[in-house]
């Protein structure tokens, strides 16, 4: 019992203070599995060290802070070793109303064209008015269909080659629900078109693509157990956040200018993302969270959480002791969602099954060793984030059958297992 408690205590998760090297994690090179961008030798040396694509679906209520976000990339530029390109897609929106004041907050300039444009961002000192030239418009793309966002990432990394590339979408985001069923609800809402990028879509827009180094979501929940495993062919490394997040999103700024200052590598740059998110919020004493994780072992981690719920499923004891324990585990916005390594933790501590406890302890250390690479849980909201959520629903009331379309599920047993521990509790 010593050895095994020993065990656990070198699986801590990862802390902002304590991130691990890239070198410790073999992130000095792209996954193999992950389509490299080629070009030849002599070219390579001209290009740019990265192109960030920023994908920005606000044809919904936030067609206001996405403009702030385009201001935000232009206070940083495109520069000599980093070109940026973003589409953002629009609806008209006024400010919000304030019923607390006397004077409303006027509406934003340029707040009153609709459809997409796409900008190479350029520098400028406007922080009110987007200045970069506009490269293509289009009166009514659907932001939310995987094909039109597979089709940008391609133009993008055509027109601007470099040897690296981020895709970072923004806008409304709710993790794994995004899945295509009834009700669904997924990353790159458009209001417009009542249509949505599932997470396998943005897994197929990506590869569609060619693939890219770091890919990070700007939006609510994404980071989640069953979307990584949709990317983990996608990407190097997924930046996400387990929690909602402000309705301001990234602060491009600090981001670009970070990453400007230090390109480096994957990891190089999901830390920029970092900064621009995390750090940033930190300081101003908000409660956020952010992660950095290797999609590659998604596959790995599925694994391990298929026997896990094997066991759990064929336990009585077992299934019983979520309902027992429960309550103690931390909530996020959306109430099914469970921190995994503090779920994990929570049948180790407590499981009578000494298999049951071994199969938690190694999803513990691949989470704290390997997959997630840093763990940003700032203030004192976020509280046992440690990087990656999963499904397990509160109530038995709360289980959704669509759960079962994803390739997470269709890989594992977790689903039939959320049904054994809930049908446990009636």
């Amino acid at each position: 019992m010593k050895t095994l408690i020993a065990s656990v205590l070198l699986c801590l998760p990862l802390s902002m203070a304590g991130a691990t090297a890239a070198g410790q994690l073999g992130l000095g090179a792209a996954d193999p599995a992950v389509p490299a961008p080629s070009a030849p030798s002599s070219a390579r040396a001209q290009l740019k060290e990265w192109t960030v694509l920023i994908y920005v679906s606000a044809r919904n209520n936030l067609g206001i802070e996405a403009l702030k976000d385009v201001n935000e990339m232009e206070a940083a530029g495109s520069t000599g070793r980093v070109n940026v390109v973003a589409e953002l897609g629009r609806i008209k929106c006024d400010p919000p109303f304030n019923p607390f004041s006397n004077v409303q907050e006027p509406t934003q300039a340029q707040a009153d064209w609709t459809g997409s444009r796409r900008f190479l961002i350029q520098k400028d000192s406007d922080p009110l008015s987007v200045n970069s030239p506009v490269l293509s418009y289009e009166p009514d793309a659907d932001m939310g269909d995987w094909r039109h966002l597979a089709e940008f990432i391609n133009w993008g990394k055509r027109t601007y080659p470099a040897k690296r590339y981020m895709l970072i979408i923004g806008g409304h985001g709710s993790g794994w629900r995004g899945v295509k069923a009834p009700a669904a609800r997924g990353i790159g809402y458009d209001d417009v078109s009542n249509n949505h990028i599932a997470p396998a879509e943005l897994a197929a827009a990506i590869k569609a693509g060619g693939g890219v180094n770091v890919y990070a979501s700007d939006a609510c929940l994404m980071q989640t157990a069953e979307v990584i495993y949709e990317l983990k062919d996608s990407a190097e490394l997924v930046v996400g956040s387990q929690e909602t997040t402000p309705g301001s999103g990234y602060n491009y700024e600090v981001f670009l200018k970070a990453l400007d200052s230090n390109p480096g590598d994957a990891l190089a740059a999901a830390q920029a993302v970092m900064k621009g998110f995390s750090e940033f919020y930190g300081a101003q004493k908000q409660s956020v969270t952010m992660s950095i994780v290797r999609p590659a072992l998604a596959g790995e981690l599925a694994a391990k959480l298929d026997v896990f719920a094997r066991l759990v499923a064929a336990s009585p004891a077992d299934m019983k002791l979520y309902h027992e324990k429960k309550w103690g585990l931390r909530a996020f916005e959306d109430e099914d969602a469970r921190d995994l390594y503090q779920l994990m933790k929570l049948y180790y501590d407590n499981s009578p099954t000494p298999a049951v406890k071994a199969a938690a302890q190694d999803v513990i250390c691949l989470l704290a060793q390997k997959l997630v690479v840093r763990n940003d849980a700032v203030g004192y909201k976020s509280k046992d984030a440690n990087g990656l959520s999963v499904y397990f629903p509160v109530f038995d009331m709360n289980y959704k059958a669509k759960y079962e379309y994803l390739n997470f599920s269709k890989a594992t047993w977790w689903d039939e297992m959320l049904r054994a521990v809930m049908a446990a509790k009636n």
